[in-house]
């Protein structure tokens, strides 16, 4: 049970920082001053990490369409940074095929579709 609250609260976290990260930069102009992406990352760690903290502690509470809306919220973030990671190390032939619109894409994809199948993984009666 607590590698599920790991699990979503290390996601949650992720994909925070993600959002608020860039958010912070576009909201900032990131053409205008060299330190705005230094200032756009550490607003991402800390709203990243009070989120990913927050779900850590509620995430028992949760149930229904709110747990595959936080499933899928969690995996968006680690599908994005895992493509991102497979783009970075150049693994073959991923530069072409993941630009950023697909990436997005892809990362929906894989949130929703674990979301959809996250109720399917749980634990049975009686075990």
């Amino acid at each position: 049970m607590y590698g599920y609250r790991i699990g979503l609260g290390v996601g949650t976290a992720v994909t925070t920082f993600l959002i608020a990260g860039a958010a912070t930069i576009e909201l900032l102009g990131a053409g205008e001053a060299p330190g705005i992406g230094i200032v756009g990352v550490f607003v991402g760690l800390v709203v990243g990490l009070l989120a990913g903290v927050g779900v850590g502690v509620y995430a028992p509470r949760v149930s229904g369409r709110a747990v595959r809306a936080l499933v899928a919220y969690a995996t968006f973030g680690i599908a994005f940074v895992v493509i991102a990671g497979a783009r970075y190390v150049n693994v073959p032939g991923a530069d072409g095929v993941f630009v950023f619109p697909v990436h997005v894409g892809v990362s929906v994809v894989i949130a929703v579709s674990v979301a959809l199948l996250a109720d399917r993984g749980g634990p049975r009666n009686g075990s």
